[in-house]
């Protein structure tokens, strides 16, 4: 459970992230000059406002009787003009906090780690015959950044301190503390927008300044001399050092303009630094550790070791592209997603965005936000199946915001019940159709059902926990108010099915009338989408005892929804006619939502169905960015077929060095293990965890599927701690001639059990007793 290697990170995506959730640090792991790139998860461009167009119902009206017509690009010519806004804003950097050690020759013996059994970074080297050591963590229980420095030889910790940003800042020393102060940006550009007049602006309003932050460091040494300059604070001949960071900015709230009406924290900064420098630094490392094994080693998996597993992690990576046999590799890309995801999403935090809690760029790729038509939903996808569940509470929180915005824009766009949000959105909860009225943005901007796939993760936390309270409180509140939505935007078209029209499949095209076209009257995912949360709704109804009159109108109109279609090669339809593809090979595989994340189609319930998307998935293509490479993991675990689930999981550990946007193909991991859409993009690590959870366990209401999708490669293995819908934990082992797993539930309840593709067999479980089941041959 490390990675480690032979030599200093000689790029941001060789560097090794460390996070508690709230604070991250990409550690490079130099000798002469040790740089942490530090982030603090509230520090965004902007300010809350609002984007809606306004009173535009009548232009969407409009656009929906194009649409019925086929007049498809007259309808997106008038929904990118009349409905479309600007832009969400973006993840910050927060700088550089540097280390510059005064070593008088070469350093040698060199290594650097990351032991993600206990989350702990780790730097050794050489010099002079005296051996140096920088350990580094992110405590959530402190809620700090800490390092420590030590060596073999007294007197020999001697480095200078200093931070670098790239925001308006400064740096000054202030009673033993390191400070930096600075102001974000009012407004930053998408790094795709075209404007390159003002791609970063700072306002002199106060109406329109950012965010203010500070970050703080302080030493604590061992021996030696502690000075500082107005800039710089200096540690001579210390035996040991340790140094403790933090971070905080003036948020104070989604709908908080945090400038004006900001929370302080410049002394809460320092205060959390005091009490934690009370401490002796072992006893902050313990309490780090502890806290992070609570939520590591609920998970398990063995799948073998081979002779690469003593190889660096890069040269392991390297040897992978060309001799696929090492087991180990697998089960620590499948650790590496939950050290990730523990790393940065914590109760009380913001959600993980794009690239999790990890950026260094003014304007990072996709601005570093939340995109809520794949990416953001993959982030979360192996919560609960991985044994982390109350890591989704942020991503809850987001989406409960979103529920307040939405409501606005469903009325000014729609004029429409219940809320609705778009494909983007950030800190300020923007859920407006954006895109700045560029030709061409429908295909991005204008995708009004992301709230209905937000709300799958509500009702899987309740199917998962079957916690009552947070369903009748949380979860169907916001669903009924999404559904409310949909049932106010749904028309009728010449068959007298419902539909929601006009639809966009995210960021997909097809030729129409000879031209690149992205809007038709309606589109696969969208009705998919529709199903599925209406649904659930009913069941929410049935549980809770409540609304039969509502669940009576759902169930009606589902009956009248669009059907799924097949085309003329097999494939399930993408959009509302057989359309000939833009792109073939599209990253997005937006029509088989219903196959993967929802259970809509599946193999053994709708086979047919389940074939016309094993024949989508053939004609798009094994290829992709590292997230598409993720979710087609997920869909070939569904559709049972795990040595295809497996090719793609190849595919996804291929390293990749570009850093550059590349929307087709190419997809793989960095050697730091990041996924590579390229650029970095975190989703791709969360997907393969999520898919590898599939290929060995699944669940959908009360059935359990064990190994419904193993490798032949994988002949051997077991795993304890995964999670099944029903607050039932699994543990599994295997090899060629059996299979032997235990069930355990903290609820009395019946399930039907199958094992690599036999029968279903019913089991009681009673509540905190373990059941055995098994097959042999």
């Amino acid at each position: 459970m490390r990675l480690w290697y032979e030599q200093p990170a000689d790029s941001w995506v060789e560097a090794l992230p460390v996070g508690n959730g709230r604070l991250g640090a990409m550690i490079f792991g130099r000798t002469d000059r040790e740089v942490l790139s530090l982030n603090e998860d509230t520090l965004w461009s902007g300010y809350p406002r609002d984007l809606n167009p306004q009173g535009k119902a009548d232009f969407f009206r409009e656009a929906a009787e194009l649409a019925k017509n086929k007049k498809y690009h007259e309808t997106q010519e008038l929904v990118e003009e009349e409905l479309t806004s600007g832009w969400t804003q973006s993840y910050m950097p927060l700088g550089d906090l540097i280390l510059d050690f005064k070593h008088n020759s070469c350093a040698v013996s060199y290594s650097r780690s990351l032991d993600i059994s206990s989350a702990v970074a780790s730097v050794e080297y050489s010099v002079s015959g005296v051996r140096y050591k920088r350990e580094i963590i992110a405590s959530a229980p402190d809620n700090i950044i800490a390092i420590r420095l030590s060596c073999s030889q007294p007197k020999s910790i001697n480095l200078a301190m200093s931070f670098h940003c790239l925001l308006k800042s400064s740096v000054s020393v202030d009673k033993g503390f390191l400070v930096l102060k600075g102001e974000a940006p009012s407004h930053v550009e998408p790094s795709y927008s075209d404007d390159l007049q003002n791609p970063v602006i700072y306002s002199d309003r106060d109406d329109e300044r950012g965010m203010l932050f500070a970050a703080m460091a302080r030493v604590i040494a061992t021996g030696g001399r502690v000075t500082s300059t107005s800039t710089t604070i200096e540690v001579e001949e210390a035996d040991e050092a340790v140094i403790l960071i933090d971070a905080r900015t003036s948020f104070a709230g989604y709908d908080v303009h945090p400038y004006l009406n900001g929370k302080e924290f410049e002394g809460m900064c320092a205060d959390n630094i005091a009490y934690a420098a009370g401490k002796a630094y072992d006893t902050i490392l313990s309490a780090h550790v502890s806290d992070y094994r609570n939520y590591f080693d609920r998970v398990c998996l063995d799948l073998g070791e081979s002779e690469a597993s003593s190889l660096s992690t890069d040269k392991r990576l390297y040897r992978f592209r060309e001799v696929q046999e090492d087991p180990s590799l697998y089960t620590l890309l499948f650790q590496y997603g939950r050290y990730l995801l523990i790393s940065s999403s914590r109760e009380g935090t913001q959600p993980a965005n794009l690239q999790g809690i990890w950026n260094s760029e003014l304007r990072p790729p996709w601005s570093s936000n939340y995109t809520i038509n794949i990416n953001a939903q993959m982030n979360y996808w192996p919560t609960f199946s991985c044994n982390l569940g109350e890591l989704q509470q942020p991503f809850v929180k987001l989406i409960e915001e979103l529920a307040v915005n939405g409501r606005k824009t469903a009325r000014e766009v729609y004029d429409a019940r219940g809320f609705t949000s778009h494909h983007n959105t950030d800190l300020w909860r923007l859920t407006s159709p954006m895109g700045n009225h560029w030709k061409g943005s429908a295909c991005f901007a204008f995708w009004n059902v992301s709230a209905g796939w937000l709300c799958r993760h509500l009702f899987d936390q309740y199917e998962y926990m079957l916690d009552q309270g947070f369903l009748k409180d949380k979860a169907y509140p916001i669903m009924k108010s999404a559904a409310l939505f949909l049932l106010d935007v749904m028309t009728e078209n010449s068959q007298g099915y419902l539909i929601v029209c006009p639809s966009t499949s995210p960021e997909n095209a097809f030729i129409y009338e000879g031209r690149k076209c992205n809007i038709s009257a309606t589109a696969t995912m969208t009705m998919t989408v529709v199903r599925e949360l209406f649904g659930n709704c009913i069941k929410c109804c049935g549980i809770l005892g409540c609304d039969p009159d509502f669940a009576d109108e759902l169930r009606e109109k589902i009956k009248r929804l669009y059907p799924y279609r097949t085309g003329s090669k097999g494939q399930l339809l993408e959009w509302y006619e057989d359309y000939e593809e833009y792109e073939p090979s599209h990253r997005h595989i937006s029509h088989l939502y219903g196959l993967y994340p929802a259970n809509e189609i599946t193999v053994e319930g709708t086979p047919a169905l389940a074939e016309a998307c094993k024949a989508s998935l053939n004609l798009r293509g094994d290829e992709g960015t590292g997230w598409s490479l993720g979710w087609k993991i997920n869909q070939w675990a569904r559709l049972f077929d795990g040595d295809r689930a497996l090719k793609l999981l190849n595919m996804q550990l291929r390293v990749v060095k570009d850093t550059g946007c590349n929307y087709t193909e190419g997809g793989g991991t960095y050697i730091n293990m990041l996924d590579a859409h390229p650029p970095f993009q975190i989703d791709g690590n969360f997907g393969a965890a999520s898919g590898i959870a599939e290929m060995l366990l699944q669940s959908r209401e009360n059935r359990i599927l064990i190994l419904p999708a193993l490798p032949s490669a994988w002949g051997k293995g077991c795993v304890k701690g995964l999670c099944a819908k029903g607050r039932v934990t699994v543990d599994i082992q295997w090899d060629k001639c059996f299979v032997k797993a235990k069930l355990l539930s903290d609820a009395d309840q019946s399930v039907y059990v199958a094992i690599k593709g036999t029968d279903f067999v019913k089991l009681e479980l009673t509540a905190g007793i373990a059941v055995e089941i098994g097959v042999v041959g």
